[in-house]
């Protein structure tokens, strides 16, 4: 089986490639703006209504390696790997926000993400945030959290002793600025 995703997935590449689709640089991008009832972005392996790979929910860190001109995204999540197609939004609401280039990653990750968190709600603000810790493996401790991510799989009591990247740390350190700025609770 998986060696026919991989031969459909080829395939793929050279189907887009033949109408159209734009190459991308490997910057950084985070998955944003979605909301109730379905607080997530979908990750498929095909454009449209494809099977489902994963949900990804807002800060859901990735790579944008290809884009089509209805919407539809080649990404790569970030640390799994998984790699699939997601709709990159409609109208003006944007699903992928794109916060660093190829080639300047380190310096601009942490401005542009935090320019663009900025215009993000309390909830999505919460959790962005908390989905980076959910990967990481944190065992939440409240309640809401909890309902939210579950705790299945969690290795770290303390958040403290949570490891983060550096990019993830800069993320989670923007949104607890916007956080702070907007006045959200905790």
């Amino acid at each position: 089986m998986k060696k026919f995703v991989m031969a459909a997935t080829a395939a793929l590449f050279v189907t887009m490639m033949s109408r159209g689709a734009i190459a991308q640089d490997a910057g950084h991008s985070y998955v944003a703006n979605t909301a109730p009832p379905d607080a997530f972005l979908a990750l498929k392996r095909f454009p449209g209504n494809g099977p489902r790979i994963m949900a990804m929910a807002n800060g859901t860190k990735l790579d944008v390696l290809f884009r089509r001109a209805d919407g539809w995204w080649y990404v790569k999540v970030w640390p799994t790997g998984e790699e699939g197609w997601a709709f990159s939004g409609k109208g003006n609401k944007a699903y992928i926000l794109c916060c660093t280039n190829g080639e300047s990653a380190a310096a601009a990750a942490p401005e542009s993400a935090e320019v663009e968190i900025r215009t993000f709600s309390c909830q999505q603000l919460w959790f962005g945030r908390n989905s980076v810790f959910k990967e990481a493996g944190y065992c939440f401790k409240t309640q809401r959290a909890i309902s939210t991510f579950g705790n299945a799989g969690c290795q770290y009591d303390n958040i403290n002793d949570v490891p983060l990247s550096p990019d993830n740390q800069a993320f989670v350190s923007a949104i607890k600025r916007a956080e702070q700025m907007k006045g959200c609770s905790p």
